[in-house]
């Protein structure tokens, strides 16, 4: 990583500026996209947790049907 680092610096003044900010730009969306995926891998896991703690308890499957349509506030505004 060093190396890779010294090489970058020893680019040009103006373009090794360049190459790091696109550098650090793609590293934060990588970061980002793995944290939405995270996020939406959880969510899935307690919806699936959800409905198996409603099987549990022996509701109908209407009544599953209504709890897993009904949103929360947050959950209306992301659609």
């Amino acid at each position: 990583m060093s190396e890779f680092f010294k090489y970058v610096m020893s680019i040009g003044a103006p373009f090794n500026m360049v190459v790091l900010i696109v550098l650090m730009g793609s590293l934060c969306t990588l970061l980002g996209t793995i944290a939405a995926q995270v996020r939406i891998f959880v969510s899935h896991r307690a919806d699936v947790q959800l409905k198996r703690e409603l099987v549990e308890r022996g509701l109908s499957v209407e009544e599953i049907e209504r709890v897993v349509r009904a949103k929360g506030p947050e959950e209306a505004i992301k659609g």
